[in-house]
Protein backbone atom coordinates (compact mmCIF):
# COMPACT_ATOMS: atom_id res chain seq x y z
CA UNK A 1 0.00 0.00 0.00
CA UNK A 2 1.38 3.53 -0.95
CA UNK A 3 1.94 6.57 1.42
CA UNK A 4 -1.42 7.84 0.11
CA UNK A 5 -3.44 4.75 0.66
CA UNK A 6 -2.18 4.99 4.15
CA UNK A 7 -3.29 8.28 5.27
CA UNK A 8 -6.76 8.38 3.72
CA UNK A 9 -7.29 4.82 6.09
CA UNK A 10 -5.69 7.31 8.97
CA UNK A 11 -8.52 10.13 7.62
CA UNK A 12 -10.88 7.58 8.08
CA UNK A 13 -9.92 6.18 11.02
CA UNK A 14 -9.75 9.40 12.82
CA UNK A 15 -13.30 10.55 11.70
CA UNK A 16 -15.11 7.22 12.69
CA UNK A 17 -13.58 7.43 16.19
CA UNK A 18 -14.35 10.71 16.54
CA UNK A 19 -17.97 10.22 15.35
CA UNK A 20 -17.73 7.30 17.40
CA UNK A 21 -18.83 5.27 14.53
CA UNK A 22 -22.47 5.85 14.53
CA UNK A 23 -24.87 6.54 12.16
CA UNK A 24 -28.22 8.13 12.38
CA UNK A 25 -29.79 5.19 11.57
CA UNK A 26 -28.20 2.92 14.53
CA UNK A 27 -28.79 5.52 17.20
CA UNK A 28 -32.39 5.70 15.34
CA UNK A 29 -32.93 1.87 16.42
CA UNK A 30 -31.11 1.86 19.67
CA UNK A 31 -33.72 4.94 20.78
CA UNK A 32 -36.98 2.72 19.62
CA UNK A 33 -35.43 -0.18 21.27
CA UNK A 34 -34.61 1.73 24.47
CA UNK A 35 -38.15 3.27 24.36
CA UNK A 36 -39.84 0.02 23.93
CA UNK A 37 -37.65 -1.06 26.74
CA UNK A 38 -39.56 1.74 28.92
CA UNK A 39 -35.82 3.69 29.46
CA UNK A 40 -37.24 7.00 27.92
CA UNK A 41 -33.94 9.30 28.94
CA UNK A 42 -32.07 6.64 27.28
CA UNK A 43 -34.39 6.39 24.14
CA UNK A 44 -34.11 10.00 23.87
CA UNK A 45 -30.80 10.81 24.27
CA UNK A 46 -30.12 8.36 21.10
CA UNK A 47 -33.30 9.74 18.98
CA UNK A 48 -31.06 13.38 20.07
CA UNK A 49 -27.74 12.29 19.13
CA UNK A 50 -29.40 10.48 15.97
CA UNK A 51 -30.62 14.55 14.59
CA UNK A 52 -27.43 15.51 15.56
CA UNK A 53 -25.44 12.95 13.15
CA UNK A 54 -23.73 15.29 10.25
CA UNK A 55 -25.14 13.18 7.56
CA UNK A 56 -27.73 13.18 5.00
CA UNK A 57 -29.71 10.53 6.58
CA UNK A 58 -32.46 13.11 6.64
CA UNK A 59 -35.13 9.91 7.06
CA UNK A 60 -33.61 8.38 10.22
CA UNK A 61 -33.08 12.06 11.54
CA UNK A 62 -36.76 12.47 10.62
CA UNK A 63 -38.26 9.73 12.67
CA UNK A 64 -36.40 10.34 15.41
CA UNK A 65 -37.80 14.05 15.39
CA UNK A 66 -40.75 12.55 15.53
CA UNK A 67 -40.21 9.84 18.24
CA UNK A 68 -39.19 12.82 19.95
CA UNK A 69 -42.40 14.66 19.58
CA UNK A 70 -44.26 12.06 20.37
CA UNK A 71 -43.06 10.81 23.69
CA UNK A 72 -43.16 15.00 24.07
CA UNK A 73 -46.94 14.27 23.36
CA UNK A 74 -47.73 11.48 25.87
CA UNK A 75 -46.14 13.70 28.17
CA UNK A 76 -48.98 16.58 27.57
CA UNK A 77 -46.22 18.68 26.57
CA UNK A 78 -47.40 20.01 23.19
CA UNK A 79 -45.28 23.03 22.80
CA UNK A 80 -42.22 21.10 22.49
CA UNK A 81 -44.42 18.11 20.51
CA UNK A 82 -45.32 20.82 18.02
CA UNK A 83 -41.81 21.98 17.58
CA UNK A 84 -40.43 18.61 16.64
CA UNK A 85 -42.81 17.56 14.93
CA UNK A 86 -42.54 20.68 12.63
CA UNK A 87 -38.83 19.78 12.98
CA UNK A 88 -39.40 15.92 11.51
CA UNK A 89 -41.72 17.33 8.75
CA UNK A 90 -38.38 19.32 7.70
CA UNK A 91 -36.29 16.69 7.19
CA UNK A 92 -39.04 14.14 5.49
CA UNK A 93 -39.08 17.16 2.78
CA UNK A 94 -35.57 16.95 2.17
CA UNK A 95 -35.58 13.09 1.84
CA UNK A 96 -38.65 13.52 -0.65
CA UNK A 97 -40.66 11.34 1.48
CA UNK A 98 -44.28 13.10 0.79
CA UNK A 99 -46.64 10.64 2.56
CA UNK A 100 -44.17 10.96 5.76
CA UNK A 101 -44.04 14.96 4.75
CA UNK A 102 -47.82 14.94 4.98
CA UNK A 103 -47.92 12.72 8.34
CA UNK A 104 -46.01 15.07 9.61
CA UNK A 105 -48.36 17.92 9.14
CA UNK A 106 -50.81 16.21 10.46
CA UNK A 107 -49.13 15.59 13.64
CA UNK A 108 -48.51 19.48 14.00
CA UNK A 109 -52.22 19.82 13.19
CA UNK A 110 -53.25 17.48 16.00
CA UNK A 111 -50.40 19.60 18.87
CA UNK A 112 -52.62 22.92 16.91
CA UNK A 113 -56.19 20.76 17.77
CA UNK A 114 -55.37 20.10 21.29
CA UNK A 115 -54.24 23.23 22.58
CA UNK A 116 -57.21 24.93 20.81
CA UNK A 117 -56.25 27.09 17.60
CA UNK A 118 -58.73 25.50 15.68
CA UNK A 119 -57.71 27.73 12.31
CA UNK A 120 -53.99 26.74 12.46
CA UNK A 121 -55.28 23.31 12.66
CA UNK A 122 -57.76 22.87 9.55
CA UNK A 123 -54.82 24.46 7.64
CA UNK A 124 -52.08 21.94 8.44
CA UNK A 125 -54.77 19.07 7.57
CA UNK A 126 -55.76 21.10 4.45
CA UNK A 127 -52.14 20.74 3.36
CA UNK A 128 -51.34 17.43 4.37
CA UNK A 129 -54.34 16.89 2.09
CA UNK A 130 -53.22 18.57 -0.99
CA UNK A 131 -49.52 17.44 -0.73
CA UNK A 132 -50.63 13.75 -0.35
CA UNK A 133 -53.92 12.46 -0.67
CA UNK A 134 -53.26 8.83 0.67
CA UNK A 135 -56.53 7.10 1.51
CA UNK A 136 -55.14 6.08 4.82
CA UNK A 137 -54.03 10.01 5.55
CA UNK A 138 -57.24 10.68 4.70
CA UNK A 139 -58.41 8.64 7.41
CA UNK A 140 -56.32 10.51 10.29
CA UNK A 141 -56.61 13.55 9.15
CA UNK A 142 -60.68 12.97 9.52
CA UNK A 143 -59.57 12.22 13.21
CA UNK A 144 -57.80 15.61 13.44
CA UNK A 145 -60.28 17.74 11.64
CA UNK A 146 -62.52 16.01 14.34
CA UNK A 147 -60.52 16.70 17.61
CA UNK A 148 -60.08 20.46 16.15
CA UNK A 149 -63.68 21.07 16.24
CA UNK A 150 -63.73 18.93 19.65
CA UNK A 151 -61.47 21.37 21.57
CA UNK A 152 -63.32 24.18 19.80
CA UNK A 153 -66.44 22.95 21.84
CA UNK A 154 -68.24 22.82 18.12
CA UNK A 155 -69.90 19.35 19.01
CA UNK A 156 -72.03 19.03 15.91
CA UNK A 157 -69.34 19.86 13.73
CA UNK A 158 -67.21 16.73 15.45
CA UNK A 159 -70.16 14.12 14.87
CA UNK A 160 -70.36 15.56 11.14
CA UNK A 161 -67.01 14.98 10.19
CA UNK A 162 -67.06 11.43 12.42
CA UNK A 163 -69.88 10.31 10.27
CA UNK A 164 -68.81 9.65 6.72
CA UNK A 165 -65.35 8.42 7.32
CA UNK A 166 -63.29 6.15 4.99
CA UNK A 167 -62.17 4.29 8.04
CA UNK A 168 -63.64 3.34 11.50
CA UNK A 169 -61.07 3.38 14.37
CA UNK A 170 -61.53 3.63 18.05
CA UNK A 171 -60.71 7.61 18.51
CA UNK A 172 -63.60 8.33 16.27
CA UNK A 173 -65.70 6.32 18.96
CA UNK A 174 -64.06 8.14 21.38
CA UNK A 175 -64.67 11.76 19.38
CA UNK A 176 -68.60 10.77 18.89
CA UNK A 177 -69.01 9.34 22.60
CA UNK A 178 -67.57 12.72 23.82
CA UNK A 179 -69.45 14.78 21.56
CA UNK A 180 -72.67 13.50 22.41
CA UNK A 181 -71.59 13.94 26.09
CA UNK A 182 -71.30 17.38 25.71
CA UNK A 183 -74.30 17.66 24.08
CA UNK A 184 -76.15 15.80 27.08
CA UNK A 185 -77.32 13.19 24.67
CA UNK A 186 -76.31 10.35 26.98
CA UNK A 187 -78.15 7.44 25.22
CA UNK A 188 -75.63 7.97 22.26
CA UNK A 189 -72.83 8.70 24.41
CA UNK A 190 -73.16 5.82 26.87
CA UNK A 191 -73.61 3.78 23.30
CA UNK A 192 -70.03 4.92 22.07
CA UNK A 193 -68.41 4.58 25.32
CA UNK A 194 -69.04 1.01 25.45
CA UNK A 195 -67.98 0.37 22.32
CA UNK A 196 -64.52 2.01 22.87
CA UNK A 197 -64.42 -0.40 26.29
CA UNK A 198 -64.93 -3.66 24.18
CA UNK A 199 -61.93 -2.69 21.59
CA UNK A 200 -59.06 -0.94 23.57
CA UNK A 201 -57.18 -1.77 26.93
CA UNK A 202 -55.26 1.86 25.92
CA UNK A 203 -55.36 3.63 29.33
CA UNK A 204 -55.98 7.64 27.86
CA UNK A 205 -59.33 6.14 26.37
CA UNK A 206 -60.62 3.92 29.20
CA UNK A 207 -59.73 6.96 31.23
CA UNK A 208 -61.74 9.06 29.18
CA UNK A 209 -64.37 6.70 29.11
CA UNK A 210 -64.67 6.77 33.06
CA UNK A 211 -65.16 10.09 33.15
CA UNK A 212 -68.14 10.16 30.53
CA UNK A 213 -69.87 7.04 32.36
CA UNK A 214 -69.68 8.97 35.65
CA UNK A 215 -71.37 12.22 33.50
CA UNK A 216 -73.88 9.95 31.82
CA UNK A 217 -77.08 10.02 34.16
CA UNK A 218 -78.39 6.72 33.83
CA UNK A 219 -78.47 3.72 35.76
CA UNK A 220 -77.51 1.35 32.70
CA UNK A 221 -74.33 2.25 33.10
CA UNK A 222 -73.48 1.15 36.87
CA UNK A 223 -71.80 -2.12 35.94
CA UNK A 224 -69.45 -0.35 33.46
CA UNK A 225 -68.29 2.46 36.12
CA UNK A 226 -67.90 -0.36 38.57
CA UNK A 227 -65.57 -2.21 35.76
CA UNK A 228 -63.44 1.05 35.45
CA UNK A 229 -63.62 2.12 38.94
CA UNK A 230 -61.97 -1.26 39.77
CA UNK A 231 -59.20 -0.85 37.08
CA UNK A 232 -58.37 3.02 38.04
CA UNK A 233 -55.30 2.32 39.89
CA UNK A 234 -53.86 0.71 36.81
CA UNK A 235 -55.08 3.06 34.84
CA UNK A 236 -53.77 5.74 36.24
CA UNK A 237 -50.49 4.40 36.78
CA UNK A 238 -50.35 3.67 32.91
CA UNK A 239 -51.12 7.14 32.26
CA UNK A 240 -48.47 8.54 34.75
CA UNK A 241 -46.04 10.08 32.55
CA UNK A 242 -44.87 12.55 35.22
CA UNK A 243 -42.17 10.48 37.02
CA UNK A 244 -38.93 12.09 36.94
CA UNK A 245 -37.23 9.88 33.92
CA UNK A 246 -40.00 11.06 31.87
CA UNK A 247 -39.50 14.89 33.07
CA UNK A 248 -36.11 14.24 32.46
CA UNK A 249 -36.70 13.41 28.72
CA UNK A 250 -38.52 15.53 27.98
CA UNK A 251 -36.49 18.40 29.16
CA UNK A 252 -33.98 16.99 27.08
CA UNK A 253 -36.04 17.40 24.62
CA UNK A 254 -36.56 20.57 24.95
CA UNK A 255 -32.85 21.67 25.43
CA UNK A 256 -32.36 20.06 22.14
CA UNK A 257 -34.99 22.36 20.70
CA UNK A 258 -33.07 25.54 21.95
CA UNK A 259 -29.77 24.10 21.70
CA UNK A 260 -27.74 26.90 18.63
CA UNK A 261 -25.37 23.84 17.95
CA UNK A 262 -27.65 21.70 16.87
CA UNK A 263 -27.30 21.35 12.81
CA UNK A 264 -30.84 21.09 12.21
CA UNK A 265 -31.06 24.67 14.17
CA UNK A 266 -28.29 26.17 12.04
CA UNK A 267 -30.20 25.04 8.55
CA UNK A 268 -33.69 25.47 9.89
CA UNK A 269 -34.39 28.81 8.35
CA UNK A 270 -32.53 27.42 5.23
CA UNK A 271 -35.13 24.89 4.88
CA UNK A 272 -38.49 26.76 5.55
CA UNK A 273 -37.62 29.09 3.15
CA UNK A 274 -37.41 25.66 0.96
CA UNK A 275 -40.78 24.96 2.34
CA UNK A 276 -41.89 28.09 1.05
CA UNK A 277 -40.56 28.17 -2.32
CA UNK A 278 -42.78 25.18 -2.47
CA UNK A 279 -45.22 26.31 -1.22
CA UNK A 280 -45.39 30.41 -2.84
CA UNK A 281 -47.15 29.21 -6.02
CA UNK A 282 -50.14 28.20 -4.07
CA UNK A 283 -49.93 30.86 -1.29
CA UNK A 284 -50.08 33.56 -3.67
CA UNK A 285 -52.98 32.28 -5.51
CA UNK A 286 -54.87 32.32 -2.35
CA UNK A 287 -54.30 35.29 -1.01
CA UNK A 288 -55.06 37.16 -4.79
CA UNK A 289 -58.54 35.17 -4.70
CA UNK A 290 -58.75 35.80 -0.79
CA UNK A 291 -58.91 39.73 -2.01
CA UNK A 292 -60.92 39.05 -4.96
CA UNK A 293 -63.17 37.94 -2.06
CA UNK A 294 -63.12 40.37 0.58
CA UNK A 295 -66.46 42.12 -0.28
CA UNK A 296 -68.15 38.54 -0.50
CA UNK A 297 -66.60 37.52 2.83
CA UNK A 298 -67.84 40.68 4.13
CA UNK A 299 -71.27 40.28 3.48
CA UNK A 300 -71.42 36.91 4.73
CA UNK A 301 -69.94 37.94 7.88
CA UNK A 302 -72.66 40.71 8.38
CA UNK A 303 -75.57 38.51 7.76
CA UNK A 304 -74.29 35.37 9.90
CA UNK A 305 -74.26 38.42 12.50
CA UNK A 306 -77.84 39.22 11.85
CA UNK A 307 -80.18 39.34 14.66
CA UNK A 308 -83.00 38.42 12.57
CA UNK A 309 -81.66 36.77 9.06
CA UNK A 310 -84.77 35.85 7.89
CA UNK A 311 -86.21 39.13 7.93
CA UNK A 312 -82.72 40.98 6.46
CA UNK A 313 -83.12 38.01 3.75
CA UNK A 314 -87.01 38.83 2.82
CA UNK A 315 -87.23 34.72 3.81
CA UNK A 316 -90.89 34.53 3.02
CA UNK A 317 -91.55 36.54 -0.36
CA UNK A 318 -88.94 34.01 -2.15
CA UNK A 319 -88.60 37.04 -4.91
CA UNK A 320 -87.73 39.37 -2.49
CA UNK A 321 -85.30 36.94 -1.25
CA UNK A 322 -83.64 36.53 -4.66
CA UNK A 323 -83.52 40.00 -4.89
CA UNK A 324 -81.27 40.48 -1.96
CA UNK A 325 -79.36 37.47 -1.96
CA UNK A 326 -78.10 38.95 -5.74
CA UNK A 327 -76.97 42.28 -4.43
CA UNK A 328 -75.76 41.30 -1.34
CA UNK A 329 -74.03 37.57 -2.06
CA UNK A 330 -72.52 38.48 -5.95
CA UNK A 331 -75.64 37.21 -7.60
CA UNK A 332 -76.03 33.45 -5.88
CA UNK A 333 -79.30 33.05 -6.67
CA UNK A 334 -79.68 33.48 -10.06
CA UNK A 335 -76.86 31.64 -10.97
CA UNK A 336 -78.18 28.63 -8.44
CA UNK A 337 -81.34 28.64 -10.86
CA UNK A 338 -79.33 28.70 -13.99
CA UNK A 339 -77.51 25.33 -12.47
CA UNK A 340 -81.39 23.72 -12.17
CA UNK A 341 -81.75 23.71 -7.97
CA UNK A 342 -84.80 24.35 -6.65
CA UNK A 343 -86.13 27.28 -5.20
CA UNK A 344 -85.45 24.87 -1.64
CA UNK A 345 -82.18 24.08 -2.44
CA UNK A 346 -81.26 27.74 -2.99
CA UNK A 347 -82.36 28.74 0.16
CA UNK A 348 -80.35 26.01 1.96
CA UNK A 349 -77.40 27.26 -0.50
CA UNK A 350 -77.50 30.72 0.53
CA UNK A 351 -77.39 29.68 4.31
CA UNK A 352 -74.29 26.75 3.82
CA UNK A 353 -72.96 29.83 1.52
CA UNK A 354 -73.22 32.39 4.37
CA UNK A 355 -71.41 29.69 7.22
CA UNK A 356 -74.15 28.60 9.41
CA UNK A 357 -74.19 25.85 11.85
CA UNK A 358 -76.28 22.82 11.41
CA UNK A 359 -78.18 24.02 14.65
CA UNK A 360 -78.40 27.55 13.28
CA UNK A 361 -79.89 26.12 9.52
CA UNK A 362 -82.40 24.31 11.85
CA UNK A 363 -83.77 27.14 13.27
CA UNK A 364 -84.10 28.87 10.80
CA UNK A 365 -85.55 26.39 8.07
CA UNK A 366 -87.98 24.76 11.06
CA UNK A 367 -86.72 21.63 10.60
CA UNK A 368 -84.20 18.61 12.18
CA UNK A 369 -80.83 18.83 11.92
CA UNK A 370 -80.47 15.25 10.30
CA UNK A 371 -83.14 16.49 7.96
CA UNK A 372 -80.39 19.43 6.97
CA UNK A 373 -77.69 17.08 6.37
CA UNK A 374 -79.71 14.73 4.03
CA UNK A 375 -80.45 18.05 1.79
CA UNK A 376 -76.90 19.20 1.82
CA UNK A 377 -75.79 15.83 0.34
CA UNK A 378 -78.27 15.74 -2.63
CA UNK A 379 -77.37 19.60 -3.19
CA UNK A 380 -73.67 18.89 -3.02
CA UNK A 381 -74.53 15.68 -5.51
CA UNK A 382 -76.28 17.47 -8.06
CA UNK A 383 -73.03 20.04 -8.52
CA UNK A 384 -70.92 17.44 -8.38
CA UNK A 385 -68.96 17.56 -5.42
CA UNK A 386 -68.67 16.41 -1.71
CA UNK A 387 -70.59 17.79 1.17
CA UNK A 388 -67.07 18.96 2.94
CA UNK A 389 -66.32 20.99 -0.56
CA UNK A 390 -69.95 22.28 -0.80
CA UNK A 391 -69.23 25.81 0.76
CA UNK A 392 -66.20 25.81 -0.96
CA UNK A 393 -67.88 25.21 -4.16
CA UNK A 394 -70.99 27.74 -3.49
CA UNK A 395 -68.07 30.70 -3.31
CA UNK A 396 -66.72 29.61 -6.54
CA UNK A 397 -70.13 29.92 -8.01
CA UNK A 398 -70.91 33.38 -6.32
CA UNK A 399 -66.96 34.47 -7.26
CA UNK A 400 -67.80 33.58 -11.15
CA UNK A 401 -68.68 36.57 -13.39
Amino acid sequence: MNRRGKYIILVVCFVLTACGGRNAESYYRQGSELREAHEPVAAMKAFIAATRVNSSEFHYQARSFSNMATMCRIGERHEPAYALYEQSAVRFMQAEDTLAYAFALNNMAWEKAVTGDKASALALVDSALSICPDEWLVAKVAETRAAAYLYAAEYDSVLHYTRDVPVESQYFDMLRAQAYAFKKEYDQALYYARRVMDQTDNPRYLDDVYYILTQCDSTANAEDIRTLASARADIQRSLERNDGEWIEAMLLAEEALSSSGSPVNRTLWVLLAAAGVVCGGGMIRFWRRRHRTDALDQQCRSLKQSKNLRNELEWNDYARFCVVCNSRLSGIADKLSQRGLSERDIRICVLVLIGLSYAEMAEILYRAESGIGKDKYVIAKQLGVSVKDLQKTLREIAEQK
